[in-house]
């Protein structure tokens, strides 16, 4: 039988999100009851480098830039928000820009590509996480 590197990678990467929304949950449980964190509170964004080696790079409050990733069919955006609720986040998309609205704060970024309106979003301890499709 032949080895199917696609079956595969896709198992890995579902492994991978159960164990990362398994993480959030203890970290949330964990953190439940404490005090304001946001001074300290920092992200991560995960990228596939060369060769396809992981690549982890911390994400802190001063950062202000976001973080971009295409492949074929998508596009991820990763933006450090930490003090943004979710609850306050608007955002817009129009042809390639993209607005971010969180309290009096206001972010536009132009887009490497076109996308759909539709998106997945998730906000997770002061980090946006955005999903397009591409046109």
């Amino acid at each position: 039988m032949i080895f199917d590197d696609e079956k595969q990678r896709k198992k890995d990467a579902e492994e991978f999100e159960r164990i990362v929304r398994e993480m959030g949950k203890i970290i949330e449980e964990a953190f439940k009851n404490t005090p304001d964190l946001q001074s300290f509170i920092r992200g991560f964004s995960l990228k596939v480098g060369e060769h396809e080696q992981p690549l982890m790079e911390t994400m802190s409050p001063e950062r202000d830039e976001a973080d971009i990733v295409a492949d074929e069919n998508k596009l991820y955006v990763t933006l450090d928000m930490p003090y943004a609720s979710e609850k306050n986040i608007k955002i817009k998309l129009k042809h390639d820009i993209l607005e971010i609205k969180a309290t009096d704060e206001i972010k536009t970024i132009k887009l490497p590509a076109k996308v759909k309106k539709k998106y997945r979003k998730t906000f997770r301890n002061g980090v946006l996480d955005l999903e397009f499709e591409k046109m």
